[in-house]
């Protein structure tokens, strides 16, 4: 059975490929990976294991985990919180600013949903989509002091889901 992961995987030679960009923010056509055979390689940024790129019967560009793939944070995640992340970068973008998914920290304890940057490149904001409960103290632990600055939008229980 094959278990949605996310918008972004990565590639020996491209390196990191977000579906939300035109040009999977590498200079490569979605028609490279998607439905090619042989299937291009490409793996899980959390986990490691292969993906391969899908759509969405919305049109919603992904990547899925092949057969077999071991627990997976991102597979965890459900799918209104995927396209809160991919709301959130949308908006971001917008703005005019520059917008990854799925980003590890520089030590790689934590990962931002979206890791926001200004054109310069001098500043950064990390995002946090949070649908489910959280308290304060678990915002606390989940926090890990850095020099990137931090802000997790929180729907209000009951908001209604989110739909692609």
């Amino acid at each position: 059975m094959e278990v949605y992961v996310g918008f972004t995987a990565h590639h020996n030679h491209r390196g990191r490929l977000d579906a939300t960009q035109t040009d999977l923010g590498c200079d490569w056509a979605w028609e490279s990976i998607h439905r090619v055979s042989p299937r291009v390689s490409m793996t899980c940024p959390e986990c490691s294991h292969p993906v391969h790129a899908k759509v969405s019967r919305y049109g919603l560009r992904f990547f899925a985990h092949a057969p077999g793939s071991p627990t997976c944070a991102l597979a965890g995640e459900s799918m209104e919180h995927h396209l809160l992340k991919l709301e959130l970068a949308t908006a971001i973008r917008e703005a005019g600013h520059h917008a990854e998914l799925e980003v590890r920290g520089p030590r790689g304890n934590w990962r931002a949903d979206v890791m926001a940057s200004s054109s310069d490149g001098t500043s950064r904001m990390a995002w946090e989509a949070q649908l489910s409960p959280i308290t304060v103290a678990e915002v606390s632990d989940r926090t890990t002091p850095t020099s990137t600055a931090a802000c997790r939008l929180a729907l209000p229980q009951g908001a209604g889901h989110i739909r692609p």
